[in-house]
């Protein structure tokens, strides 16, 4: 909404000008278009990674829902000590470098990269085999691990869970099968799948997940 408060009377200022003949309808166009993608840029991104946020991140998935997907989460494990020992400066740079990394990664395979807040990110791969999404879920736990920084030696690791989500799956159970995934991956010391009709008990994190995006 902070957002949209700023770039109204802009867009406003355009039409009026526009209007009385101050501004010709090229320029005008131009920087409307202009406007309405920093407005995206804002909306749909995070500010730190560059990557897609939640919101993008779940816009990304409804596009392709014509299509299988699967949904990777990663998660930095021990973060917040690396972060506590280091400082937040150094922390922003993890993971802007991690972003940058997985952004690579899912480009790669056709998809998209985010994060959903945090040390958590998701990568999104529609139209790909499992053996595929496997494959990017162990390159994505490589990719995040970090040994050094310019300001020192640094050691950060991930995990990854996935979970594949067919044509029509709704975004909510795709992230929380993921989550769940993502747990026992952690725990296995491996990427786990996670597809419709298996029975993984949930965790407390999926249970606050669930009430976040219920409140989005």
């Amino acid at each position: 909404m902070h957002c949209l408060s700023v770039a109204l009377p802009w867009i406003a200022a355009l039409l009026v000008g526009a209007a009385v003949g101050r501004v010709t309808a090229t320029p005008l166009i131009r920087r409307l278009r202009a406007t309405v993608d920093r407005l995206n840029q804002l909306v749909l991104h995070d500010s730190l990674s560059g990557l897609l946020n939640r919101s993008g991140l779940k816009d990304a998935y409804l596009r392709s829902a014509g299509h299988d997907r699967h949904l990777i989460l990663v998660d930095l494990d021990a973060f917040k000590r690396a972060n506590d020992q280091h400082g937040h400066p150094v922390g922003d740079q993890v993971l802007s470098a991690v972003g940058r990394r997985l952004a690579e990664l899912a480009a790669t395979h056709g998809g998209w990269a985010g994060r959903l807040g945090g040390d958590e990110f998701a990568v999104i791969l529609p139209t790909v085999t499992g053996a595929t999404a496997t494959t990017v879920a162990v390159a994505a736990t490589a990719a995040v691990a970090i040994t050094d920084l310019p300001t020192g030696p640094l050691k950060v690791s991930g995990s990854a869970g996935l979970a594949f989500a067919p044509a029509g799956y709704p975004w909510t159970r795709a992230l929380t099968n993921a989550d769940i995934a993502l747990y026992h991956g952690k725990h296995a010391g491996t990427p786990i799948t996670y597809e419709p009709g298996m029975t993984y008990p949930r965790t407390p994190s999926t249970r606050r997940r669930a009430r976040d995006d219920a409140h989005q």
